[in-house]
């Protein structure tokens, strides 16, 4: 999986003129240089690449949140977007030890009380590893997500008793640089009318949902599976005509449809089809790459809602390895919302790139997001696409969404715009 992401993240095409939308988050030019010692033999740009990603970790941290002032539910400030831009600057090597000096540049995801103070100041004083092969300590990082391999995401350097993650000689201070992007499209339109017209299947709108299980298939009461059940529900109880049409392998496949009759007398008719099912890149079920893939060629809106397996999950070779190229539907409109966390990181700028095949509109989050909010954002994120006689700005659309967090956010964001 990790190294899948390393090959994202060097080979990558940056895309410097696009940005997001976002009621709740700012996109910044960065950069930065830095130097840390190793021992590992990989290529200087992957262990670059390697020292950097530890800026999630950091701008994770409860105590960055609190710094500059945000709601202290939210679980970071920002989040670069993937790839990044990475030059050498040194790599020496003497008895046995590396030393890597390199320059980066990008662009961050940043809450909007972050962005403002920082666009003031121009940059930000951090603390990055030194010590790349001593780093990692498991009490300094998440319960659930103690190893090795996953510490540069979860790891907190202001935890009580982890100070040392800020100190020499396992980590050094870092100057980041912070310019201004592109200024938002702030009344951007959504071009719903678009997405539930004639957009390829005549008075169709095709909404495809996939969500994925939170710990296990197995469980009962495991917490993606009861988002999946409880939005079921609410579809029965708008009066939505349930079928199950097929047995998709191995997961029944739910199809919920409703004519809904526009002010001017035409009809729109909406099918919302449904998947759980496991979506894990290292599964050797193919159950969900194949639904989305048929989700993706003939869909009109699809929602993904799961484990971002750390941009593996909807990698898109990975999945194309199972399935065959994906089919990017040209003559159509359409929107991804992928509802993972950081996903914003992951998915925003591989799927971006598909534009070319298609008119795409992408919603991801910026930071991690929890199952329990789930249904809540996805019924105001339907509600939206059900209001037919409606075409409300992409700003009004994720408003709404976010309202169900109480001042926390996700930083979800649509783009590139």
């Amino acid at each position: 999986m990790m190294k899948s992401l390393a090959f994202f993240l060097l080979f990558g095409a940056l895309s410097a003129q696009a940005t997001v939308l976002s009621p709740s988050s700012l996109e910044v030019r960065f950069t930065y240089s830095a130097e840390f010692q190793t021992s590992d033999s990989l290529d200087p740009v992957t262990l670059a690449d390697s020292h950097a990603q530890h800026l999630f970790g950091y701008l994770q941290s409860p105590s960055i949140v609190s710094s500059f002032g945000v709601n202290n539910r939210t679980l970071g400030v920002g989040a670069p977007r993937l790839p990044l831009s990475y030059e050498i600057l040194k790599n020496r090597k003497s008895s046995g030890i590396r030393t890597i000096a390199y320059k980066v540049s990008g662009v961050l995801l940043l809450n909007k009380k972050a962005a403002t103070e920082l666009l003031k100041k121009g940059s930000w004083q951090i603390t990055l590893p030194a010590d790349l092969d001593s780093f990692y300590d498991e009490k300094c990082t998440d319960e659930h997500y103690s190893g090795y391999g996953d510490f540069w995401y979860f790891y907190d350097p202001f935890r009580k008793g982890c100070e040392f993650l800020r100190e020499s000689p396992l980590a050094s201070p870092v100057t980041v640089t912070i310019s201004p992007l592109k200024k938002q499209i702030e009344d951007a339109d959504s071009a719903l009318e678009e997405v539930r017209g004639d957009n390829g299947n005549g008075e169709l709108f095709q909404i495809t949902t996939i969500n994925g299980f939170s710990e296990s298939a197995r469980d009962k009461m495991d917490d993606g599976r009861l988002s999946f059940d409880e939005i079921n529900n609410w579809l029965r109880g708008l009066g939505f005509e349930e079928t199950i049409i097929a047995r998709y392998l191995n997961r029944p496949v739910h199809q919920f449809d409703k004519s809904v009759r526009k002010s001017d007398g035409s009809v729109v008719h909406i099918r919302v089809t449904r998947l759980l099912a496991e979506t894990a890149i290292a599964s050797k079920n193919v159950t969900f790459a194949k639904f989305f893939k048929n989700a993706v060629k003939n869909a009109d809106v699809i929602i993904y809602a799961g484990h971002s397996g750390l941009g593996g999950n909807l990698d898109i070779g990975s999945l194309e390895e199972k399935t065959g190229p994906l089919e990017f539907n040209a003559s159509k409109r359409q929107i991804f919302f992928f509802d993972g966390c950081s996903s914003y990181s992951y998915y925003l700028s591989m799927f971006e790139e598909q534009k070319t095949k298609g008119k795409i509109d992408i919603l991801t989050n910026g930071l991690a997001s929890y199952f329990s909010y789930e249904a809540p954002i996805h019924k105001a994120f339907y509600r939206q696409l059900f209001k037919v006689n409606d075409n409300p700005t992409w700003n009004e659309i994720l408003t709404d969404m976010e309202k169900p967090l109480r001042g926390m956010t996700f930083m979800l964001n649509v783009g590139s715009l």
